[in-house]
């Protein structure tokens, strides 16, 4: 019984150590606010900044780096329109064949975090994060460590009709066992207030996924 007490001390104490870490990749929406319970920024606006964060990108880089756009609250494709324009001023329309109904991505899925599987839409952020990097930290209301860790930021201007769009972003990286999929549990974005059961599933389903493990490296 003392044995499996301290087994499972050692074990929190280890999820407690990487819920301090800076995620390889993280959403941010200049802003918006910060949602602690599902660690999510969240805005009104249907016109706002979508940022995606790739960070601890001295210990290597990450390939294929998608944002995705989820719907949620029961909107289907086609009932509203999602515009997503890069920094360079490129614009992508999304029609409703652009959707797909899962959970990305198809090779190794990602947790449903009270999210999917839905009908959403991906992309590509960039093929390879191949710089200039410049220095990021943990886009946390009062948590201003990890500065000197070196990343690339990709910013993006969205608007959007649809009633609740949320966002995620995940790549690759490569490892001695070959390419492993990179994507955090938190630190996603969020347009718009889903009704109130929809926001219950979700706030359980982020919770689930925090008690698990907070990051998936």
């Amino acid at each position: 019984m003392k044995k499996m007490l301290l087994v499972s001390i050692v074990a929190l104490m280890a999820l407690a150590s990487t819920s301090m870490a800076v995620p390889n990749l993280q959403i941010y929406i200049p802003g918006g606010e910060y949602n602690a319970a599902t660690e999510t920024w969240t805005t009104s606006s249907g016109n706002h900044e979508v940022w995606v964060i790739a960070a601890n990108l001295d210990k290597g880089e990450l390939y294929d780096i998608q944002l995705v756009a989820s719907l949620l609250n029961g909107d289907q494709p086609g009932d509203g329109t999602l515009s997503i324009t890069d920094e360079g001023g490129a614009t992508t329309n999304f029609s409703a064949t652009d959707f797909s109904y899962g959970t990305p991505p198809v090779s190794d899925p990602l947790p449903g975090h009270g999210v999917f599987p839905t009908n959403y839409a991906q992309l590509l952020v960039t093929s390879v994060t191949s710089g200039p990097y410049q220095l990021v930290n943990d886009y946390v209301p009062g948590d201003d460590g990890g500065t000197s860790l070196y990343g690339m930021i990709f910013k993006y201007t969205v608007s959007t009709t649809y009633d609740v769009v949320h966002y995620d972003a995940y790549g690759f990286y490569n490892d001695a066992d070959g390419r492993r999929v990179s994507a955090p549990f938190s630190h996603d974005g969020q347009y718009g207030v889903p009704e109130p059961t929809t926001a219950l599933l979700f706030g359980l389903g982020m919770l689930g996924a925090g008690i698990v493990r907070k990051y998936r490296r």
